[in-house]
């Protein structure tokens, strides 16, 4: 049975010491008399038999029962003989100091549900820090018989048991979607520290603060979303683009079918100068097929007010759409041959007076 110093003391090197042992194993044999330092920062705490008998606050003790009244009980039947006989018990220096900055992340994933996928593996992690505010339970329930415990014990023994589940409350208190979470992290991590927070107290622990840093899924879940995205992204332009059309009195098909007599104007034929090939032939094939539907479409649309000029040619004119609009599509029509150059100056000065 090792025998401990006159002078009992625990100096932590690394600042990340929450418990340690003397001696690191059985009970050690301390003369009566010695002296015990306890530092700030730190609580002793004498076992006998496995069970705290005595807790000392930082300061400097003279271990007699004149000078501390409460080894009183704590010695009786235990001394051997008198004067400086000694003792036996453990002795367990406690860091009752704030430790910060420590890390977590999940050991396995956590779901989170999604309205196309169902549900999504995510993984987490960030920070946390912890206080020992009660020695008397925080060294028998964490630290048992080991000779020390350090702020790594405590982050493992964070992931394995409690992260996953609190993780996935949490996320499910939110109500919010895996896309949307990265705008969430603080209130993620508030609503975590929450349900954490009660279990650390148990254990004479105060979970001080906890953030969550991240959440993040697997390569090919991330690849299949990102197209997700951009599919909707591209409906929601195409969708935005078709409004803006109506307003204008016009439609995707209008303005497809617009184009076509354009690229046909531009092209009227080549080598025999009358547009007979058989490529000349398809294409002027499609214009007729294409103007009574597009002339049609224009009448059938109840913005569409037909308006006949004195050459006998029905232009489309819109009712209470602005000028610049009514003047584009008169253009477009010159432009796609419909229209010759006297009918739209015709029609375009008639306009041009109604301004």
């Amino acid at each position: 049975m090792p025998q401990l110093a006159k002078i009992i003391e625990y100096r932590d090197p690394t600042g990340d010491v929450m418990a340690m042992r003397l001696p690191s194993q059985g009970e050690g044999i301390i003369e009566w008399g010695s002296q015990l330092i306890v530092r700030a920062g730190q609580a002793a705490l004498f076992f006998r038999d496995g069970k705290p008998m005595a807790k000392f606050d930082p300061g400097r003790y003279v271990l007699t029962t004149q000078e501390v009244p409460i080894l009183t009980s704590f010695i009786t039947g235990l001394v051997y003989g008198k004067g400086n006989t000694p003792f036996r018990a453990e002795v367990y220096f406690v860091g009752t100091q704030l430790f910060r900055d420590l890390k977590w992340g999940t050991p396995e994933p956590f779901y989170v549900p999604d309205p196309v996928l169902m549900q999504i593996p995510v993984r987490s992690h960030g920070r946390f820090a912890v206080r020992v505010t009660d020695p008397a339970l925080f060294v028998p329930k964490l630290v048992g018989t080991r000779p020390d415990f350090g702020t790594r014990d405590v982050e493992d023994f964070l992931r394995s048991q409690y992260l996953v589940s609190a993780l996935t409350d949490a996320t499910a208190s939110l109500e919010r979607g895996f896309s949307e979470l990265p705008r969430f992290l603080r209130e993620l991590g508030i609503g975590v520290r929450g349900l954490l927070a009660p279990e650390f107290g148990t254990l004479g622990l105060e979970l001080v603060e906890l953030s969550v840093n991240s959440v993040s899924t697997t390569e090919e879940i991330q690849a299949t979303l990102n197209r997700n995205a951009a599919i909707a992204s591209e409906l929601a332009a195409k969708a935005h683009g078709a409004r803006m059309l109506q307003d204008a009195g016009t439609s995707y098909q209008q303005v497809g079918m617009t184009d076509a007599m354009k690229t046909m104007a531009a092209n009227p034929g080549t080598g025999d100068g009358g547009g007979n090939n058989p490529m000349s032939t398809g294409v002027n094939l499609g214009l007729a097929m294409m103007m009574p539907q597009m002339m049609s479409e224009m009448m059938r649309n109840p913005q569409m007010n037909p308006t006949v000029n004195p050459m006998g040619v029905t232009v489309p004119a819109v009712a209470g759409a602005d000028p610049v609009t009514k003047l584009k599509q008169l253009k477009e029509l010159l432009d796609a041959g419909v229209l010759t150059a006297q009918e739209y100056e015709t029609k375009r000065a008639e306009w041009l007076k109604a301004l």
